[in-house]
């Protein structure tokens, strides 16, 4: 795994609100989806830094979404340094119920290692989380409280595995954002012939827009779950058009924002209805779907707050109109999510407010596409998030497969 360091490694400049460099500990928020800003020292191995909230959002409370990297600067065989680092909200108005200790389930990064830190060296106050680290002489870590991998990375994993199925898969590029990063799409079974027969249904598994979420990550894991199962399994699906699709806020994960993009725009709740209020990230997804839409869209999403849940977001049935036949289809699956999950089952309302607005719904309203959102929770461990997507999308994929008639 390529760490954000390294791919930051011939960054010259500091900027001296997101860097502290003492003689025996290095922090830093100064790389590729880094956030957090005045970073502080106050003697006996205690530290601080204020995490960035989203300019002008309003809808997440996640308050406290940041990420970091400690160093040990000293070479000593015995050096070990035991430090804390507190972040530390700069704004007085949270968001009723959501606080700091309801997400002490940190990630850390170490060498090629990705793991959670022990629950018990967070300590929260309301405005507070103190992380209690302990590091190895010359040691480097990256700690955040939410999953997200660095978009190039996950750039170089995807052309990685096009390279590995050269004829198998085909990876597209959707378009450009402001910042000229990638949203891009992998075609499976790309053949021209294939893709040309609509009356194949299409399916589109996607990451959430959500940039400090590992819904991206989580769709290249199941990418090379599906990948895995080999020929005889890839053949079952070839009655469906199978494309996954990455990095609907490619900005938002560069910068380390947490829900918005470079301008401050919220890509999840963005899909509006005029034109002249979506975004360009918005726009390039839309348009691109829209010249062929999905009959099933599935989103990988994660959360932090409540107890260690699974839950899928279910969109209106009225959404269907007089489409009988896709109604029950959808209930069918919903019926079999909300048998699988044990957390709350998030049942979406006709003109909701913010969720009105997700590319879910929009698709279910204007194209009938069967359209979930599902969340795995951020205490989850890597392992167990793949079996969870895996299952998943096979229990939706096997109601599509009986009722494929069902669809035209």
């Amino acid at each position: 795994m390529e760490l954000p360091s390294e791919i930051n490694k011939k960054k010259k400049s500091y900027d001296p609100k997101r860097n502290l460099i003492g003689r025996e500990i290095v922090l830093t928020s100064e790389f590729e989806g880094g956030n957090g800003i005045g970073f502080k020292e106050y003697g006996d191995n205690i530290f601080s830094f204020m995490p960035i909230r989203d300019p002008g959002e309003k809808y997440s409370g996640q308050a406290y979404y940041f990420k970091f990297a400690v160093e040990n600067k000293l070479i000593r065989s015995d050096a070990i340094k035991h430090i804390t680092v507190t972040a530390i909200a700069d704004y007085d108005d949270l968001w009723k119920g959501w606080a700091p200790g309801l997400n002490i389930n940190l990630w850390k990064y170490s060498g090629s290692s990705l793991t959670h830190l022990d629950p018990k060296n967070v300590k929260t106050t309301p405005k507070t989380m103190g992380i209690n680290l302990i590091l190895q002489p010359k040691e480097k870590i990256f700690i955040s409280n939410m999953l997200s991998i660095p978009y190039s990375e996950m750039v170089n994993i995807l052309e990685d595995i096009q390279l590995m199925y050269p004829t198998f898969l085909k990876l597209v590029e959707v378009g450009r954002s402001p910042m000229d990063n990638i949203i891009y799409s992998i075609r499976v079974n790309p053949d021209e012939n294939h893709w040309k027969d609509t009356t194949k249904s299409k399916i589109i598994i996607s990451g959430t827009p959500q940039s400090n979420e590992f819904g991206d990550y989580a769709t290249i894991l199941l990418l090379q779950k599906f990948l895995k199962m080999g020929a005889e399994y890839w053949d079952s699906l070839l009655i469906f058009r199978i494309e996954f699709i990455f990095f609907q806020n490619p900005d938002g994960i560069v910068l380390g924002k947490n829900m918005v993009n470079s301008k401050g725009e919220n890509i999840f709740f963005g899909f509006k209805d005029s034109k002249e209020n979506i975004s360009v990230e918005n726009t390039i997804v839309w348009d691109y779907l829209e010249k062929d839409p999905p009959t099933l869209y599935l989103e990988w999403h994660n959360f932090f707050q409540d107890r260690k849940t699974i839950r899928p977001y279910l969109y209106p049935i009225e959404l269907f109109n007089s489409r009988k036949n896709l109604q029950k289809i959808y209930k069918k699956m919903a019926t079999t999510l909300k048998s699988y999950c044990n957390g709350a089952k998030e049942q979406i309302k006709i003109d909701q407010p913010y969720f009105s607005d997700t590319l879910a719904y929009k698709l279910q309203k204007k194209f009938n596409t069967l359209s979930f959102q599902f969340k795995t929770h951020n205490s989850m461990e890597i392992k167990d998030i793949e079996t969870i997507i895996w299952d998943v999308f096979n229990k939706l994929i096997k109601i599509l497969s009986r009722n494929k008639d069902k669809l035209l």
